[in-house]
């Protein structure tokens, strides 16, 4: 009965030692743990692109009273366009004529009915979607010539032409290389003024991508940027 006793009180005391120790072990990693010492570093990254894709909704207008000769119009007009683009070196594959929006003012009632005007106007949109940046170029800036047949093309925020950089993943790496080596000079700047050393990674996060005009009516120009946040620990 005696040894019972003295078995169960032994293995009491070594449940009591396991979990002071198991205590002591995790207080100590948790000191350890607050007493490292890190530093918050950004990275940045910037590259200029050439943009790579063009998109640009030609849009124009015919207006008459009879709807026979208004689609005689809206053809000839349209053929001039899509002749015009081709010309310039846009291809078929990269343009599409969308079906044309007519409207009938005599049953719009926020027309003002007792203005003199045409009857049915019609909207016409060739859709221009392009790889090749300097046919869209050359064609926009010769655009004004359109005048001699008649066509004076649109130039409102649905119209207007724009330029876009879809190639990214294939700079992406380069970028993100660039953007950590940029926070890791930045981390041993500060732990040289400080007498430390950069040791390893902590924790690192990578900032999203902006694409933007390299510069202000130069949108054929793109400039990317991306941001990194590295986290390193410190040591003596």
């Amino acid at each position: 009965m005696e040894n019972k006793r003295f078995f169960i009180a032994s293995a009491a005391v070594l449940a009591i030692g396991i979990v002071l120790s198991g205590l002591s072990i995790a207080f100590g990693i948790k000191t350890l743990k607050a007493d490292q010492r890190t530093v918050s570093v950004r990275g940045l990254a910037e590259m200029e692109v050439d943009a790579d894709m063009a998109v640009w909704p030609v849009t124009f207008t015919v207006s008459g009273n009879d709807l026979s000769l208004l689609r005689q119009d809206i053809v000839k007009k349209t053929d001039i366009i899509t002749s015009f683009l081709k010309k310039h070196g846009v291809p078929d594959a990269d343009f599409t004529v969308k079906e044309p929006a007519i409207t009938d003012t005599t049953t719009d009632p926020y027309m003002d009915q007792t203005r003199k005007r045409d009857k049915y106007f019609a909207k016409i949109v060739v859709f221009v979607r392009s790889s090749n940046i300097k046919a869209v170029a050359a064609a926009l800036s010769d655009s004004i010539n359109l005048m001699d047949s008649g066509i004076a093309l649109s130039h409102d925020y649905d119209s207007r032409v724009e330029y876009h950089f879809n190639k990214l993943n294939d700079i992406k790496p380069q970028m993100i290389a660039e953007a950590t080596q940029n926070a890791r000079k930045a981390a041993e700047q500060f732990a040289h003024d400080s007498g430390s050393k950069v040791s390893k990674i902590k924790r690192a996060s990578q900032g999203l991508f902006a694409i933007d005009d390299a510069a202000p009516g130069l949108p054929e120009r793109k400039s990317v940027r991306v941001v990194t946040t590295v986290e390193y620990i410190l040591s003596d």
